[in-house]
């Protein structure tokens, strides 16, 4: 374990994923298309333990991500976070927040111009879901839903958004702008995978090592034509210095293939005629 931050490990016999890794992500609508984007993920995990019987008593997972860009890139520095929390609690019993660290109120922001749709926040939320589900019988925090949030064009996409993780909403007006979701136990989340479909998880050595790949193939590559741009030059310069000797050449070069299959024809029916003779 050279690197800890890159590799993954064991916890509860389960295998758990790294701190940090790479996501890269296609276009959701095009199955097989291109890299789109590259983001670093950092996870960070934390635990309090009850002095007393080691038990969790709180706990709180983020997920930060940053856009990889390519030096001087015309696109904006992209990144933020989501985030998690668990309490034990006391006379309430446990209880869930799939938007803060803590079990205050928080809220889910995905800063990624140019990204809109392509399953980068459902990857998000359902990583702290998954996390959250460990406590099966813990009470949900509600999340609530803000008219500010949202416009007519994506209001749908943000409330499919949540949904699709088995939250349900009591909407305050009939255009379901605002609304808060109803209680419910962590064990009655939904997990997602339609992120599986144009997102993949990589380990960061693979993709830095894919990435000097790439660029020493490119390299040789670009040596490769750089050589053949050199020859050609050389025999353009050839033909402007001795246009009718480089033509000949040519032509003579052309023509020697089929001079020396005329010639091996030649040297069979000799042959064959000497063998005749000889009889």
């Amino acid at each position: 374990m050279a690197l800890p931050s890159f590799d993954s490990g064991w916890k509860d016999s389960g295998r758990t994923k790294p701190r940090i890794y790479v996501l890269e992500i296609r276009d959701c609508e095009k199955l097989g298309s291109e890299l789109v984007a590259w983001l670093l993920i950092e996870r960070q995990e934390n635990y309090r333990r009850d002095a007393y019987d080691d038990s969790i008593c709180e706990a709180s997972i983020r997920l930060s991500y940053q856009r990889v860009l390519p030096k001087y890139s015309r696109h904006a520095d992209s990144k933020g976070y989501f985030s998690g929390g668990y309490s034990r609690g006391f006379g309430d019993g446990s209880v869930i927040s799939l938007t803060s660290e803590s079990t205050a109120k928080g809220a889910v922001f995905l800063d990624l111009p140019g990204l809109k749709g392509h399953r980068i926040g459902t990857y998000l939320m359902n990583e702290i879901v998954t996390w959250a589900k460990q406590w099966a019988d813990a009470r949900v925090l509600s999340v609530e839903l803000l008219a500010g949030q949202a416009d007519e064009e994506n209001k749908s996409r943000r409330n499919r958004f949540y949904e699709q993780f088995g939250l349900v909403f009591d909407y305050r007006d009939p255009d379901r702008r605002e609304g808060l979701s109803k209680p419910m136990l962590a064990a009655e989340l939904i997990k997602v995978d339609t992120w599986k479909q144009n997102i993949c998880e990589r380990d960061v050595r693979e993709y830095l090592g894919e990435v000097l790949y790439e660029r020493e193939r490119d390299g040789f590559e670009l040596l490769q034509r750089g050589r053949a741009n050199k020859d050609l030059l050389d025999e353009i310069k050839r033909a402007e210095a001795r246009p009718m000797r480089w033509a000949l050449r040519r032509l003579l070069w052309r023509f020697i293939p089929s001079f020396g299959q005329v010639a091996i024809l030649l040297g069979l029916v000799a042959v064959v005629w000497l063998g005749l003779k000889s009889r």
